[in-house]
């Protein structure tokens, strides 16, 4: 397992503060979900095909896309203020339920 760790941490950086709302699941061929990862800053067409979904509302909730593979245990959300690329993301660890296998 691995873990982002944060030099003399604020209460703020170690406990996520920000509250989401996932309008849809982007599942990536491996390979494109992994170069998305080198580099989100990129323009993506899956980013700009979705902007609609990606906000963030009155009560600062943020709307966002969960883009992952299915090889990976992990997403990124993504929420792109309007932008092609992941102006806004966070990691996430998925978890699987028994039914999916």
């Amino acid at each position: 397992m691995k873990v982002n760790f944060i030099r003399k941490p604020t209460p703020e950086e170690l406990i996520p503060q920000d509250k989401f709302i996932v309008e849809k699941t982007i599942v990536l061929e491996s390979d494109v979900f992994e170069g998305f990862i080198r580099e989100p800053l990129n323009d993506y067409d899956f980013i700009k095909e979705h902007l609609e979904l990606m906000y963030c509302d009155k009560e600062g909730i943020f709307h966002c896309l969960l883009v992952t593979s299915d090889k990976h245990d992990f997403g990124i959300l993504v929420e792109s203020e309007g932008y092609h690329y992941a102006r806004y993301a966070a990691f996430i660890p998925l978890i699987k339920t028994k039914t999916e296998n």
